[in-house]
C-alpha cells in the first residue's frame, strides 16, 4: 500500500508539473533590475533586505504576458513592495513600465512569496516572441 501511495503521488507531480508547463509558451528567464536608476523610491534603504530570485516572463495559454518573480523580506519588519512587471516584446516597443502596471504586494519579516503578473500588452499579437524580461521595483515602504 505504501508503495501505491508514493508511486501515486509521484505521479500527480509529474503531471502537474507537465501541464504547468503546457500552459506557458515563450518563456524567457529574466533579472530583476537593481541599478541606481531603476526608479526606486526606497527612503529605509528597505531594498538591500528584499531577495528577488526565480524571475521569468512567458504567454499563458489565455494571451496574457505573465511576469514572474520570488521576492523575500529578509528584513526586521513587514515592507510593502510595489514594482513594475517591466519586459519587451521582440521588434516591438517596452511594457509592464506604467503607472498602472505596478504590482504592490505586502510581506511579513521573514515571508518568502511567489509573484506572477498578468499582462495584457496593447497592440500586441498574441504569442508575439519576448525580447526581454526586467522587471525592478518602484517603491518599497516600512509596514
Amino acid at each position: 500500500m505504501r508503495k501505491l501511495i508514493i508511486i501515486a503521488t509521484a505521479a500527480l507531480v509529474l503531471v502537474s508539473s507537465a501541464f504547468a508547463s503546457a500552459e506557458l509558451r515563450g518563456k524567457i528567464p529574466g533579472v530583476f533590475v537593481r541599478g541606481p536608476y531603476d526608479g526606486t523610491i526606497d527612503q529605509s534603504g528597505l531594498k538591500r533586505y528584499i531577495s528577488t530570485t526565480n524571475v521569468w516572463c512567458a504567454w499563458s495559454n489565455d494571451g496574457h504576458v505573465i511576469v514572474h518573480v520570488t521576492m523575500r523580506n529578509r528584513s526586521a519588519e513587514h515592507v510593502t513592495v510595489n514594482w513594475y512587471p517591466r519586459y519587451a516584446i521582440r521588434a516591438g516597443g517596452i511594457h509592464g513600465d506604467g503607472f498602472s502596471s505596478a504590482q504592490s504586494n505586502g510581506f511579513d519579516s521573514g515571508e518568502t512569496r511567489s509573484l506572477n503578473s498578468k499582462q495584457s500588452p496593447k497592440g500586441v499579437r498574441k504569442f508575439t516572441r519576448l525580447a526581454w524580461c526586467r522587471p525592478h521595483f518602484q517603491m518599497i515602504e516600512s509596514g
